[in-house]
């Protein structure tokens, strides 16, 4: 396996908030703030995208795909993928069972209407994904989870008696954890491009995260920028999730 890097995006909306962000509608200001991704954080991210002709993958609540069906309809006929993050945008080890099997096939639902694709990749939200809710993906014909911690290069999880891939995640690779500690760009660019240089010194595939409200914005967004162009300075493919997980192991 040669390095390989991808870009994925929480493209959470409103949905984003606690609780899913139900109650929130009175309060504009984090109701607005959570929307800007969306409204102008989104556009700036597909710039980035653009300028190096590299893929994505966006993970999008299924409630947040039926409040802004114009804008997932327009992403998904683009080279991006869409996957699944929930319908509701709740953490799975807050529902019950009978309550995270509806979110998951709620969320599938809702996405494939409006893109016409069924999701063939899940981000729990939170990253707190139980072991229900791997056995209902498993049940759905998921091909790959991006929610888990377990090593830095991806590998297979049971689900339900079905394998399915694991494409893992780390906070220190997420920029929400990092500009809730900094408003400082150069920090999270520091630690991304470290990350991708043992990427490459390892030959292994990662994964780095971002919310188009925080990295959408105008001062923050040059940190993609400049690691898509690290990345193709040193010709490591920039990889949607379906295309790393069916590369790793044929999924």
């Amino acid at each position: 396996m040669s390095a390989a890097l991808s870009i994925t995006v929480d493209l959470d909306g409103a949905a984003g908030l606690p609780g899913g962000g139900a109650g929130y509608e009175h309060r504009l200001s984090s109701w607005s703030e959570r929307t800007y991704g969306i409204t102008r954080g989104l556009e700036r991210i597909l710039g980035v995208l653009d300028e190096f002709d590299a893929g994505a993958t966006f993970y999008v609540p299924g409630i947040t795909a039926q409040s802004h069906p114009d804008e997932l309809e327009a992403l998904a006929a683009t080279r991006h993928e869409i996957g699944h993050h929930g319908h509701s945008h709740r953490r799975p080890d807050e529902l019950d069972a009978r309550a995270q099997r509806l979110d998951v096939v709620e969320g599938c639902r809702a996405l494939e209407d409006i893109t016409g694709r069924t999701p063939r990749g899940y981000r729990a939200p939170g990253w707190e994904l139980t072991a229900f809710t791997l056995g209902v993906l498993g049940d759905c014909g998921f091909a790959f989870d991006s929610s888990l911690m377990g090593d830095d290069r991806p590998y297979l999880v049971d689900a339900g008696g079905r394998t399915i891939v694991e494409l893992p995640v780390h906070w220190a690779l997420d920029d929400a954890p990092h500009f809730d500690r900094t408003t400082d760009p150069g920090g999270l660019l520091s630690t991304w491009r470290a990350e991708l240089e043992e990427a490459r010194r390892e030959r292994r595939h990662t994964t780095v995260t971002c919310h188009p409200e925080i990295l959408g914005r105008a001062h923050r967004v040059d940190v993609l920028r400049r690691l898509l162009d690290a990345a193709a300075s040193q010709s490591i493919p920039c990889l949607r999730h379906g295309d790393a997980a069916r590369s790793l192991v044929g999924a």
